[in-house]
């Protein structure tokens, strides 16, 4: 959003006039670029459009009034940024008068969902050009809401809930005002996860196009594709390295999104500008609380041990699930995950509806099968009454050959969350939790760790064979 905002946007002297040379310079360096292949688009657009950009991730609170708060924080620094208007010619003293109100943050409700539309307004009246508006994570105020009572509600009932209502209207009504019926506005793009409620914050508006990672269109546009990769190594001059280029798409690719397996560009670009060096770069740069409450429910542990161990679940993916069914519906959990990278559709089937599509989900890479393993620990230390650093220390018992201090820990375990009534099933499922959150989360940097390998007759319910990086040489062959 950052790179179409630089694209369309005209750079502005701090008197209001066009800089013809940072125009001059944005114009070189797309010219670089592929877009380039398409000299209309680079001409036509390229620095032509005045531009609002504003990105609502970081508006988190847990009641209204703090949401207010920073939303009109957010607003003032929005008109900071276009603060040259006060000096247009083309403004009239009203004009300029109701602007220097938005910088001193003298606003009532009314001003706040007239903001995007007035200033959108007041660039059209400078620039005599219409109004591109770029909106990012228009849906983060009220996922935050939605993972703070995720664990203490059965389900979240919107129409029941004062915050969860007051944040949507006032957000329906700035989206609204800014993108329904107003005349300064040449095209608009918005960025989220999902629809938020049922009565969506767009409803009214009948002129948005939506795309999604299950739409075709752009599909090779979502991150960047092999040959982007394969280029980017060659530029880099880590393409002369196999074992780079092999861990690469272990960590980073897996997505497959309209027939284009897909990386994920932020990890790539980390891991290059850190030389090769493969480690989680993506996980924990967005607001993942809804994503990591929903993980250590009781109801879905036993699918994402599944998903951890390399398997599929079966879902049926709609654009439209809402947030507020996550807790009673896994289906609409796989939909979050889906939608937010934490999962990659496979075999998709539209159904018969034309709006739905049943899919075959699994873990994309490596960097997102930590995110798993890790909450499949904080379930087990949460079932178990301990943490994680009580956890890593029973771990190092078992694998420095203390054996009796490993035995009599996990008894002390067992006896403080385990029931003697825990049979079939969700017995089998908490204990298979425990040794997968035990092991795989807290060693598998040092050790090669598998379930369930076959070997000879038999099978090994689970393995752990030391790397050379290893502080300890023991091996464990479990059967559990």
């Amino acid at each position: 959003m950052m790179m179409l905002e630089y694209f369309f946007s005209i750079p502005i002297k701090e008197d209001g006039n066009p800089d013809e040379s940072e125009i001059f310079t944005k114009r070189d360096i797309f010219s670089k670029m592929n877009i380039k292949n398409d000299h209309s688009i680079l001409e036509d657009y390229c620095a032509k459009y005045p531009t609002l950009f504003l990105s609502f991730k970081d508006i988190k609170a847990t009641n209204f009034e703090d949401i207010k708060g920073k939303v009109t924080r957010l607003i003032q620094n929005l008109y900071l940024t276009h603060i040259y208007l006060l000096q247009s010619s083309k403004l009239n003293t009203v004009d300029k008068t109701i602007f220097q109100k938005y910088l001193d943050r003298s606003l009532d409700t009314g001003d706040l969902e007239a903001s995007i539309k007035f200033l959108s307004m007041l660039m059209f009246k400078h620039f005599n050009q219409k109004v591109i508006v770029l909106i990012d994570e228009y849906d983060a105020p009220l996922n935050k809401g939605y993972a703070q009572k995720l664990l203490t509600q059965e389900k979240i009932e919107e129409e029941k809930d004062l915050y969860f209502q007051e944040t949507l209207s006032l957000f329906r009504d700035i989206l609204g005002e800014a993108l329904k019926d107003n005349i300064f506005l040449k095209k608009s793009m918005i960025t989220g996860i999902l629809r938020i409620a049922k009565e969506s914050l767009f409803s009214g508006l009948n002129n948005l196009g939506e795309d999604s990672i299950l739409d075709k269109n752009f599909a090779k546009y979502f991150g960047f594709t092999e040959n982007d990769v394969d280029y980017l190594l060659q530029k880099s001059g880590m393409n002369h390295n196999p074992e780079i280029e092999k861990n690469m798409k272990s960590w980073y690719n897996g997505y497959s999104i309209g027939g284009f397996t897909i990386y994920n560009p932020w990890s790539i670009m980390n891991c290059l500008n850190h030389n090769g060096v493969f480690k989680s770069y993506w996980v924990g740069t967005a607001n993942t609380a809804l994503i990591e409450q929903a993980l250590i429910l009781d109801q879905f542990q036993e699918e994402m041990q599944t998903l951890v161990e390399g398997g599929y679940v079966e879902m049926l993916a709609d654009p439209k699930m809402v947030f507020s069914d996550i807790k009673s519906s896994s289906n609409a959990l796989y939909n979050l995950l889906l939608f937010s990278g934490y999962l990659t559709a496979e075999k998709i089937k539209p159904t018969l509806d034309g709006m739905t599509y049943l899919c075959q989900v699994k873990i994309p890479n490596q960097e997102i099968r930590g995110v798993f393993m890790s909450s499949v620990m904080k379930w087990v230390e949460r079932k178990f009454k301990t943490d994680s650093r009580e956890y890593r220390s029973f771990v190092t018992n078992l694998l420095s050959g203390d054996i009796p201090k490993f035995i009599n820990a996990l008894k002390r375990y067992l006896e403080a969350s385990a029931s003697y009534i825990d049979s079939g099933k969700q017995a089998e499922l908490l204990y298979n939790g425990f040794m997968w959150g035990l092991f795989a989360s807290s060693i598998n940097e040092d050790y090669f760790v598998e379930k369930e390998r076959e070997i000879g007759k038999g099978r090994a319910d689970l393995l752990i064979i030391p790397k050379e990086t290893s502080p300890y040489s023991i091996a464990f062959i479990f059967g559990i």
